[in-house]
């Protein structure tokens, strides 16, 4: 006879598998080592008795979560840098279908930037026209930005498991949630740069450094291998961030016998030269082959920054000291103020273990130098941000992307500080009470602290998401404008009747009359559409019809414009078009009449911004143009800081105002965006 499901033999199985459940997780708590943040300074016996250990999710869930406020971020983060489209977008678009904007950095006789990096965007790009088979530039955009997110989350999930597991799960899981909330973690996640390559490696490495139980030969080579990569192929500035892990295996090193000393250090050099040749080698190779001369493009732009050889960075902008600083509250709000405070909160609680070593019995001194080693262990883990911070801060020319590398290193030191806040504050109310204190009092404060620790992160998260709801909503006018620009070239029924791109072979081909397309080179022959002062606010050639291009008319700005590639069209290859040298480019930031019109009478559509006290520099005659599409974009100079850093409501704003009685500066001053097109005659 069959059992019933309610049966008292299921009832207690269920109970029995249960039980075993809770014994193995209690087993593997124990067997975990404890950490420095896990404990207050042994004031008494009892304070040495184990915290609870906080829940962090699997890498799996860690993984989906992130890929989904990533893959948000891909649909709807506005563009940030002028330098992510015309660096990266721009020569990307040329290299996948022959046409695009050029900068000065690409022209052969300066090869500052590295095709060899754009190659790997190119490769996934076909991978992702195999499976899908796109038939819009929109949508291969998007689809690179969404590839990117979830590489992102990857890195993310990894970084955070390896905080988990290899200094403290406490960390781990508020190191989670500041990164879960923070804008600039939300809009460089997904951005097409080379420092946000270097994010997803320095990630990877560090994470690796961390897992001190992998045993050295496997720690050390997955770190060297994230870092490597990340400066070799992304940014070669990352190597700041790889600086304290190799300090710390070198002090190490020291402290080992002498034949086992010059083994670590001959092994780690080895190590790093075996993913070090093959990554420089490869970007070597395709950098000479598009620029048509022996190029190492990481070395040239070192050489320009840094040693100041044919220019100066200084000429593209200056910014004070704390301008990181600055730029990381509005990024990062209290996470920025937490990682700041880190070291000095690292410091503190070293002076107090320091006291503790005199102070503590004999049967605590073990206690404490486990302490001791712990807390060691955790200075080269939290150095990666203030290093950063302090190198960068201290060039003069200062760009937000070039902090994003050490964004989940910020968060990774918020978390370090608010883990440090609670065996601080046992240490200061057993000081404070003079007889030391009990588990039940260490508790108390444990409590408090982690209640404090859970109102940071909230409002952290909370001032994240208005920062991200402002990016959206104030400055997401360009892609709503040039939106309607993609929609130009679609005939008739929309883009389901387009044809695929000219980007290979795809699936949607195999039992179908629809052949491949023939050429990825465009024509140029649909429209051209120009800007003016409004020209670095520009989307990216991904964002025209093909056929189009876009042309700049001249405005306000005295600079160095972008100017365009030769057309694949013209030069017949496009090694030929890459590797042109020019007359019209310089290195010192000059103007050059060559790359912008002197009026519109050359343009089929314009965009151009209208303001209400300043009007549209770009048209004259409206007589002469007619509005496709408009969006409302937010005047940041005419703005307040606070109503244009974090979205606050128009009915708020409205109400303010109101309050004020006029006659102020407004809160908020709003002009349109809009995509005119030429009337017929």
């Amino acid at each position: 006879m069959h059992k019933r499901p309610g049966s008292k033999n299921e009832r207690a199985e269920k109970r029995e598998a249960k039980q075993v459940r809770k014994a193995a997780r209690r087993a593997d708590s124990q067997r975990q080592k404890p950490s420095a943040l896990s404990q207050p300074p042994p004031a008494s016996p009892a304070s040495n008795a184990r915290q609870p250990q906080a829940y962090v999710p699997s890498l799996g869930l860690l993984f989906r979560i992130f890929s989904l406020i990533r893959i948000t971020a891909a649909l709807s983060a506005p563009i940030q840098d002028c330098d992510e489209v015309f660096n990266y977008w721009e020569p990307l678009h040329m290299l996948q279908f022959g046409t695009g904007k050029q900068t000065w950095e690409y022209a052969p006789q300066f090869a500052l930037r590295s095709y060899g990096f754009l190659k790997l965007y190119q490769g996934l790009a076909s991978v992702l026209h195999v499976a899908v088979g796109f038939r819009s530039k929109t949508q291969l955009f998007y689809a690179l930005r969404i590839a990117m997110g979830l590489a992102c989350a990857g890195c993310e999930a990894v970084f955070v498991r390896g905080i988990a597991e290899g200094v403290d799960r406490r960390v781990a899981l508020n190191t989670a949630v500041a990164m879960f909330g923070m804008a600039g973690m939300y809009h460089q996640g997904v951005a097409l740069l080379p420092s946000t390559f270097a994010m997803y490696g320095c990630m990877l490495g560090a994470a690796a450094a961390m897992r001190r139980q992998d045993g050295w030969t496997r720690r050390v080579t997955c770190a060297l291998a994230g870092f490597v990569v990340a400066a070799a192929v992304g940014w070669p500035y990352a190597v700041v961030v790889a600086v304290p892990f190799v300090a710390e295996e070198l002090v190490a090193a020291a402290g080992s016998q002498r034949a086992d000393a010059v083994r670590r250090v001959a092994a780690m050099a080895g190590l790093g030269l075996a993913f070090l040749a093959p990554s420089l080698l490869a970007m070597y190779v395709v950098d000479s082959h598009y620029y048509g001369r022996p190029v190492v493009a990481a070395w040239n732009q070192v050489a320009y920054n840094v040693l100041r050889r044919g220019g100066d960075s200084a000429l593209y902008g200056t910014e004070p000291w704390y301008f990181y600083i600055q730029n990381g509250l509005i990024n990062g709000n209290v996470i920025m103020l937490l990682a700041l405070a880190a070291l000095p909160l690292w410091a503190a609680y070293y002076a107090v273990l320091l006291v503790s070593t005199r102070t503590a019995s004999a049967d605590e001194q073990a206690a404490v130098r486990a302490l001791f080693r712990g807390h060691h262990l955790l200075l080269p883990r939290t150095l990666p941000f203030g290093l950063a911070l302090v190198v960068f801060s201290l060039q003069a020319h200062k760009e937000e992307r070039f902090l994003s590398i050490v964004y989940p290193h910020m968060c990774f030191a918020a978390a370090v500080a608010l883990s440090l806040l609670g065996p601080l504050g046992t240490w200061a109310v057993g000081i404070l009470r003079r007889g030391g204190i009990g588990r039940g009092r260490a508790l108390d404060v444990r409590r408090w602290t982690d209640r404090l620790s859970v109102a940071a992160l909230c409002v952290a998260t909370a001032v994240g998401f208005a920062r991200i709801a402002a990016l959206g909503k104030y400055y997401g006018a360009p892609m709503r404008v040039f939106s309607g620009v993609a929609q130009l070239g679609v005939q008739g029924g929309g883009a389901q009747q387009m044809p695929l791109l000219p980007l290979g072979p795809t699936v949607k081909m195999l039992g179908r009359k629809e052949a491949l397309p023939a050429s990825a080179v465009e024509n140029n022959a649909g429209g051209t559409v120009c800007l003016a002062d409004e020209w670095h606010y520009f989307p990216s050639s991904y964002w025209l019809p093909r056929g189009f291009r876009v042309e700049f008319v001249r405005g306000g700005f005295d600079g160095q414009l972008p100017g365009s590639y030769v057309p694949v069209g013209q030069s017949g290859s496009l090694r030929r078009s890459t590797s042109a040298v020019r007359p019209d480019f310089n290195s010192h930031n000059q103007w050059e009449p060559a790359h912008a019109l002197n009026s519109t009478d050359a343009c089929d559509y314009v965009v151009a911004t209208e303001y209400p006290d300043r009007g549209m520099s770009i048209i004259s005659d409206k007589g002469v143009w007619e509005r496709v599409e408009c969006a409302d974009f937010l005047d940041a100079p005419g703005s307040r800081v606070l109503a244009r850093v974090l979205y606050v409501p128009r009915r708020v704003v409205r109400m303010l105002e109101a309050l004020e009685g006029g006659g102020k500066r407004p809160w908020q001053s709003w002009g349109r965006m809009c995509l005119f097109r030429r009337r017929l005659k």
